[in-house]
Formats: structure tokens, sequence, C-alpha cells
């Protein structure tokens, strides 16, 4: 994973972060969806990728 990638991923979860937490209980669910999808997911997947760039290929 390029640090571009990292930083990329890193700012997708801080605005998602934001967005969340700024949110009330009159938050529509077709923001709220994504954006818990990229609070749970996207840490997920950017540790795998790394796994896998890193241990798996060598």
């Amino acid at each position: 994973m390029d640090r571009t990638e990292l930083l990329l991923a890193l700012i997708a979860f801080l605005l998602a972060a934001l967005v969340y937490e700024i949110g009330d209980g009159n938050t529509p669910e077709f923001i709220v969806i994504p954006v818990l999808m990229i609070l749970f997911i996207l840490p997920v997947s950017v540790v795998g990728t790394l796994i896998i760039e890193n241990i798996v290929s060598g």
C-alpha cells in the first residue's frame, strides 16, 4: 500500500468519524449507513491490505 493510499484512507476515516460525531438522531439513514460502513470496513480493509502486501507477498 502506497503512502498516498494510506493517507487518503485516513482522511476518509476521519471525515466519516466527524460526520458520525456531528450527526444527531435526525440524520437520514442514507447518510448514516455509508458512514458506518466506512468506519467499520475501512480499517479492516487497510490492515488486511498491509498484511497481504507486506507479509504474504514477502
